[in-house]
């Protein structure tokens, strides 16, 4: 498999995209998302995992972690990361084993932890973002600035309405 992704014969994608009725634009946009998002991803975390012996999921909690104004509890980081607080429970731990976090207890409620990063943690995210910026950058390095203006609105208006319509069938 190249660092694209690409394999020798059609993917699943692929497939089901030969499948679907031309009227199935619905399934032919998640696909397209999909599709363009495990690309990128795949080669995020051989990156990641080549240069630093890192995952995407360290980088995740390093990343939200530098970006918080303050120390966030298990809750908010999980939140942030719209994960579950299991999902990030062994991530943090070894973070801390490293010495690239700090949890502490909270004084009015010793069930909650706090967690922060180090100074050893600062810079191993500032390495790893400076290589995922690039990474980003080179991986779309094909697209136009202006396409990619078009597709950052596209995706946010796209965002804004899945969320409405997720408002509405909850009601």
């Amino acid at each position: 498999m190249s660092e694209s992704g690409q394999t020798a014969g059609p993917s699943v994608f692929q497939l089901v995209l030969e499948s679907l009725p031309e009227e199935a634009q619905h399934r032919r946009a998640w696909l397209g998302l999909v599709r363009c998002f495990s690309s990128i991803e795949r080669v995020l975390m051989r990156r990641l995992s080549d240069e630093f012996n890192s995952s995407l999921p360290r980088y995740d909690v390093l990343t939200a972690l530098a970006l918080a104004p303050e120390a966030l509890t298990m809750g908010e980081l999980a939140s942030m990361l719209m994960v579950t607080k299991g999902n990030i429970t062994g991530v943090v731990a070894r973070l801390r084993k490293e010495g690239l976090v700090r949890k502490a207890a909270s004084e009015t409620d010793r069930r909650v932890q706090s967690v922060t990063m180090t100074k050893k943690g600062r810079e191993l995210w500032g390495a790893m973002h400076a290589h995922y910026d690039r990474t980003i950058a080179e991986v779309l390095s094909g697209q136009s600035r202006e396409d990619l203006r078009a597709l950052t609105q596209v995706l946010e208006a796209t965002r804004l309405a899945i969320q409405e319509r997720i408002r509405a069938l909850r009601e």
